[in-house]
C-alpha cells in the first residue's frame, strides 16, 4: 500500500519511510531510507539514505548520499548521488554527479554527467559532455561532441563518436550555466566494438570489426577484422589487421 505524501516548501526534516510522493519546492532533508512512488525537487533537497522510487525529477538541486534505485531519473539542475545508482531511464540536461557505478537501460546527457567509476547500459546517448571514470558499455554508444569528454574505455557493438560545432548552453557543477563555444573532442584510453566511427577522439587503442577513423583524431593503435577506413586529417600509428 501506497504511504502519504508529504510536501516542503519551506524548510524542513523529515524522516525515512514508505511515501506516495516527496515534493520538496523548499530547502527540505529526508533522514533514513525511502521508498516512494516519486520524488520531485524543484528546491534544495538532501536525502540521508538510500532512496527507491519509481520516477525522479530534480529541477533544482538534489543530493542523495547513498545509493539510488528508480525507474526514471530526470534532472534538469543540479543533481548528485555519493553511491551507485541503478536507473533504468536517465535523462540529464543539467548536471549529474554519480560517485559511484551506474546500471541502466537507456541513457541521454544533453548536460554534464559525471560517473567516478563504470558505466553500464543498452543505449548511451550524449549531446552534452561526459567524464566516466570507468568503463562505458553499451550496446549503441551515439555521441556528439559538445565540449570535452572523457572515459577510461568505451565497450559495444556500435559506437559512434561525431564532432559538433556551434553555440552550446551547458551547466557545470562548478561554474553553473555558460554559454560556449560547443566544438567538443573525446580523450579516451581504449575503444572496443563492431562497428566504430570516430571523429575528434584522442585515443590509445581502437578494436574493431570495421572502424573508421575520421578528421580530428589521433590513435596511437588501430586493431580492425574487417575493413579500415582512415581520413588524410587524423593521425594513426599502428595499423594492425587480426
Amino acid at each position: 500500500m501506497e504511504g502519504q505524501n508529504i510536501s516542503i516548501s519551506g524548510s524542513g526534516r523529515v524522516s525515512g519511510g514508505e511515501y506516495g510522493q516527496v515534493r520538496i519546492s523548499g530547502s527540505g532533508k529526508v533522514d533514513g531510507d525511502v521508498t516512494a512512488q516519486e520524488i520531485r525537487v524543484s528546491g534544495s533537497g538532501r536525502f540521508q539514505g538510500e532512496v527507491k522510487a519509481k520516477e525522479i525529477t530534480v529541477s533544482g538541486a538534489g543530493k542523495f548520499t547513498a545509493r539510488v534505485e528508480a525507474d526514471v531519473l530526470v534532472t534538469s539542475g543540479s543533481c548528485g548521488i555519493d553511491g551507485d545508482a541503478e536507473v533504468k531511464e536517465l535523462r540529464s540536461s543539467g548536471a549529474q554527479r554519480i560517485g559511484g557505478s551506474f546500471r541502466g537501460h537507456y541513457v541521454r546527457v544533453s548536460g554534464v554527467l559525471h560517473v567516478a567509476r563504470d558505466l553500464e547500459t543498452d543505449v548511451f546517448t550524449s549531446s552534452g559532455r561526459f567524464e566516466i571514470g570507468g568503463l562505458l558499455s553499451a550496446d549503441r554508444v551515439e555521441v556528439k561532441l559538445v565540449g570535452d569528454s572523457r572515459a577510461r574505455e568505451i565497450g559495444g557493438e556500435n559506437i559512434d563518436i561525431r564532432a559538433s560545432s556551434g553555440l552550446s548552453f551547458g551547466f557545470s557543477l562548478a561554474r553553473g550555466f555558460r554559454f560556449g563555444l560547443g566544438i567538443g573532442t573525446l580523450t579516451v584510453g581504449e575503444i572496443e566494438g563492431d562497428r566504430v566511427h570516430l571523429e575528434a577522439t584522442t585515443a590509445d587503442v581502437v578494436r574493431g570489426k570495421t572502424v573508421h577513423i575520421g578528421p580530428g583524431c589521433r590513435v596511437g593503435r588501430v586493431e580492425y577484422t574487417e575493413s579500415l577506413e582512415v581520413h588524410p586529417e587524423a593521425e594513426v600509428g599502428e595499423r594492425i589487421k587480426r
